[in-house]
């Protein structure tokens, strides 16, 4: 009887444990049952971690995207085209980053470089592409959403480290401590600044689209070259005495090698006829 009860004892305790086990996996990381616990995020940065709200994870889910366009028109009027991609940037609330002009041989070229918010972005190259005639055309895309997130978490750490050396500063009792916490500052302080300074860049950039324009005059059409007939008349006359002075030059200098060698030539020839007579009487 006694094992009996043991035994039932003995299952009731593994039943509870099993039971406890079961509940406590279910309700593990949730809370108290009915009480929603916020989400985090965790964002890694080196050897830190940041641990933000849900209300912070959904602003870091906003994509922070640059948009770049590079358009080339050909155009017999790029003044004309100029002034009207000025007067865009600035009817779009944008400006003017650069401009720039050349000439390669006959031809006129010239470039020039706006930033406009990226809502109209798109608009404004559908815009552009009716100026002239369309050569080239791209566009790129870059997300800096994750860059931007790790440079807004090194900034807040940065931040936070200046703050709690200005206290340390504040308790500081020696010259050799000030002057530590001071040299650390300063180096935090310029952390905080190359942050802030890409964070701003890569804001900027984000916001204000950069949209390069090509503006190319069409090649002119192919003209034989003009013919002067009295020029070229006395070209030619040129030509023929100057050929006329070589023969005569020539048979100038020929006339010694005349006069010495047709003698010895005819001589030559008749001492073989006689060798060739007196063979044939022998």
């Amino acid at each position: 009887m006694n094992r009996k009860k043991a035994i039932v004892v003995s299952s009731a305790l593994i039943l509870i444990i099993l039971g406890s086990f079961f509940v406590g996996t279910l309700y593990s990381g949730r809370g108290a049952p009915g009480v929603e616990m916020p989400p985090t995020v965790m964002i890694t940065t080196g050897d830190m971690v940041y641990v933000e709200g849900a209300q912070q994870r959904t602003e870091s889910q906003d994509r922070v995207v640059i948009y770049n366009a590079r358009v080339s028109l050909e155009t017999t009027d790029i003044q004309g085209c100029l002034q009207k991609i000025r007067g865009l940037a600035e009817s779009s609330s944008g400006y003017v980053a650069s401009t720039s002009r050349s000439s390669y041989g006959t031809q006129s070229r010239a470039e020039i470089g706006i930033r406009i918010p990226k809502e109209k972005f798109h608009a404004a190259i559908q815009q552009i592409e009716a100026y002239g005639k369309v050569l080239d055309e791209s566009t790129t895309s870059e997300d800096v959403t994750q860059q931007y997130i790790d440079l807004k978490a090194r900034l807040s750490n940065m931040l936070n480290q200046e703050e709690r050396l200005r206290e340390i500063l504040a308790m500081a009792t020696t010259v050799d401590e000030v002057l530590r916490v001071e040299n650390e500052l300063d180096r935090v302080r310029g952390e905080i600044d190359s942050l802030q300074g890409q964070i701003n860049y890569l804001e900027g950039n984000a916001e204000m689209s950069l949209i390069q324009v090509m503006l190319i005059e069409p090649a002119p059409p192919f003209t034989p070259p003009g013919m002067d007939w009295g020029e070229t008349l006395e070209v030619a006359i040129m030509g023929f005495f100057t050929v006329l002075r070589g023969m005569v030059v020539i048979v100038v200098s020929l006339i010694p090698i005349v006069v010495v060698g047709v003698p010895l030539y005819y001589a030559y020839e008749r001492g073989k006829r006689k060798k060739s007579l007196g063979h044939k009487k022998d």
